[in-house]
């Protein structure tokens, strides 16, 4: 009977685990779900990538790299949508070895989303074209709630890759 309870208990917070993850957590899914190896999460990366999504997403920023820049020799990689399509940014494909990501949800509802990556030349390792949408807004069901009131973009969101075009 004891087993059966430390079964259940180790059961139940191993999904726990998997279903409150963080944003680096769905950059790895993103990958195995491509078919790409993990990386390995640098902190100070998902610090600064956690810190420039909540600008973007505080000043609805959606034309990709505004905001801090990003130390050098790190590459980063943006973007900004809605839950469904998962995670959207680029650079996730390439060849880095080390990583870091953020996530906020902006006023206008959209996940703003920030990858860095090291450790590699930045060659994708899947074509950029046809870049997967794999559903993992599940890892990160609460991002951080970025204040101010959105902006207004003319532009619209193309209905196949979900980028603005």
């Amino acid at each position: 009977m004891i087993c059966r309870l430390i079964l259940c208990v180790l059961i139940a917070s191993t999904s726990a685990a998997i279903v409150h993850g963080s944003a680096f957590d769905e950059v790895n899914a993103w990958r195995r779900a491509a078919g790409l190896p993990a990386l390995i999460e640098d902190p100070a990366m998902s610090e600064f990538a956690q810190r420039k999504a909540e600008y973007r997403a505080a000043r609805g920023l959606k034309n990709g790299h505004q905001g801090p820049s990003v130390p050098s020799p790190w590459t980063e990689g943006c973007g900004e949508a809605t839950a469904t399509w998962g995670w959207l940014t680029c650079a996730t494909e390439c060849d880095f070895r080390y990583g870091g990501a953020g996530v906020a949800m902006g006023a206008d509802g959209e996940r703003y989303m920030v990858f860095v990556g090291r450790g590699g030349t930045g060659r994708a390792l899947i074509d950029p074209q046809r870049y997967p949408i794999i559903r993992t807004s599940h890892l990160t069901p609460q991002p951080v709630q970025a204040g101010s009131a959105p902006a207004v973009s003319k532009r619209t969101r193309c209905p196949s890759c979900g980028r603005f075009h």
